[in-house]
């Protein structure tokens, strides 16, 4: 069982895929983000029906497409639109976890790669937005050095990122 807390994070982290979808349904992406509100207020009112988050985002998309179906009937006295295969079809090959998930995930198992070092770097120049000259500084290093460093260190992780989700679609 979830909590309501938990169902809104799900559905807060896939709001644009899910949005997408519903929108694939409206043809209207301002009706598509309406659904959506709907959707959420529903989920969070039965949070104790719900058993993990892919179920919820596979009721989610559902109540979503029936919602938008139901919004268009009721507005123009019917709906045209993609057939119920067609959105059956779209559903099924919905992926379950967004592209930027994948991506964000398959950075941080990058940055655990990167030495010490290199992993200090990164936190002061992009999580602590500090410019290159503070970074620099702040290590005791020639700004230059900050710069190639960072060059390397873009490289090393875009690389990275790409093995990794090389690896996840060959599999």
């Amino acid at each position: 069982m979830l909590f309501a807390e938990d169902i809104a994070a799900t559905l807060l982290a896939e709001r644009l895929p899910l949005t997408a979808f519903i929108a694939s349904v409206t043809r209207d992406f301002h009706l598509a983000e309406d659904v959506f509100q709907e959707v959420c207020v529903k989920a969070v009112a039965r949070a104790e029906t719900f058993e993990s988050p892919a179920h919820v985002m596979n009721w989610a998309r559902l109540a979503g497409k029936n919602r938008a179906i139901d919004i268009l009937r009721a507005r123009d006295g019917r709906y045209i639109g993609l057939t119920d295969e067609m959105l059956a079809i779209l559903a099924n090959e919905w992926p379950e976890k967004s592209r930027i998930d994948a991506m964000q995930e398959a950075l941080g198992n990058c940055i655990e790669q990167v030495t010490p070092n290199n992993r200090e770097l990164l936190r002061l120049r992009y999580f602590e937005r500090r410019n290159c000259a503070d970074v620099a500084a702040i290590m005791g290093r020639k700004i230059e050095t900050i710069y190639q460093a960072l060059a390397r260190l873009h490289k090393t992780l875009g690389d990275c990122i790409r093995n990794q989700q090389q690896a996840q679609s060959a599999s």
